[in-house]
């Protein structure tokens, strides 16, 4: 119950409770709104977040707004929020994720992080169980314990080599991460130590863990560079010509994924990045993952729609147009 009077508000708790000592919910916070502002439609799915201090979406949000104003997502922003499934572009202003800012929210696929992200805070992105890829830009220096656990559909993960802290237990529990480890590059790890701490177990080394997360595309300069928050046509040559890449190459990694698999998965991709690779490797169009989706497949899921001035009817016509 609400009462005001002058400037004072009177808030009283009229629900049964109980215990008499229960006292507030430890989240009850309050936002109040200038007579010049837009009081939002609390019974929409749609929310706006501005960043404001203790802001909580409501569970039902289905789909997210950013303000453009907003810098930091505040700790428990989107907390369980569990039927929220789509996030518009988060701004290039945002630079910091905090501690449990979507915990929880079980039903997001995907998100498109901003390019100056610099700090991820712990269990950000805990048991987001449907969350398949994650793009970080090489702004990222910060990632704590936790952020990204029980990520049971994260596939798309590329560490970038900027990073200073990457905190204990950040993919743990992420089974759909790899389908088998088979390291080929030299390095000192305990096979059976990283495919027991994946598979659930405790008994594992969490900087073997770290090093392989850096150093997953080492010998794939064309995955790293289509992983790029940044990436562009002219950035994708430039790697062809810097690594000698022969046309018609179709590297594989770990989930039999080509570069290109990346690229249509990348929510910061354009159209003529993924021009230039079809027009320098055609037939990886057609390669299957260890989940038997191909690029186009992921492309499509990523809600990405690119028309040229060719004016193609329909996603499929303008991906064959692009290897004519």
């Amino acid at each position: 119950m609400f009462s005001v009077n002058g400037r004072t508000l009177t808030i009283t708790r009229i629900d049964p409770h109980g215990d008499e000592d229960e006292g507030w919910d430890i989240d009850f916070c309050l936002r109040a709104y200038l007579p010049m502002e837009d009081i939002p439609d609390f019974t929409s799915t749609v929310y706006t977040y501005w960043g404001l201090f203790g802001e909580r979406a409501p569970q039902g949000t289905t789909e997210l707004i950013f303000h453009p104003s907003v810098t930091t997502i505040k700790r428990h922003a989107f907390k369980q929020c569990g039927s929220l499934v789509r996030v518009s572009t988060m701004p290039d202003t945002v630079t910091r994720i905090e501690i449990q800012a979507f915990f929880g929210c079980d039903s997001l696929r995907s998100i498109r992080l901003s390019t100056n992200l610099v700090f991820i805070g712990e269990w950000a992105f805990l048991d987001c169980s449907s969350l398949d890829g994650v793009f970080l830009p090489p702004t990222v220096t910060h990632i704590g314990d936790h952020a990204f656990g029980n990520c049971k559909s994260l596939r798309f993960f590329h560490v970038p080599d900027t990073i200073e802290h990457l905190g204990d237990h950040v993919v743990h529990g992420c089974h759909g991460l790899l389908a088998s480890f088979n390291f080929n590059g030299g390095y000192n790890y305990n096979n059976d130590e990283v495919n027991h701490w994946f598979n659930g177990g405790y008994n594992y080394n969490n900087d073997e863990v770290n090093q392989w997360l850096m150093q997953r595309h080492a010998n794939f300069p064309f995955h790293q560079a289509c992983s790029s928050t940044h990436v562009s046509s002219q950035g994708i040559e430039g790697c062809i010509q810097e690594h000698r890449i022969e046309r018609g190459a179709t590297d594989i990694d770990d989930r039999q994924m080509t570069a290109l698999h990346i690229l249509c998965a990348n929510p910061h991709v354009t159209g003529d990045c993924i021009r230039s690779y079809l027009q320098l490797a055609p037939e990886a169009a057609n390669q299957e993952d260890s989940e038997g989706m191909t690029p186009f497949q992921y492309l499509c899921r990523s809600d990405i729609i690119f028309f040229d001035e060719r004016n193609f009817s329909s996603l499929v016509a303008w991906w064959y147009g692009c290897m004519s």
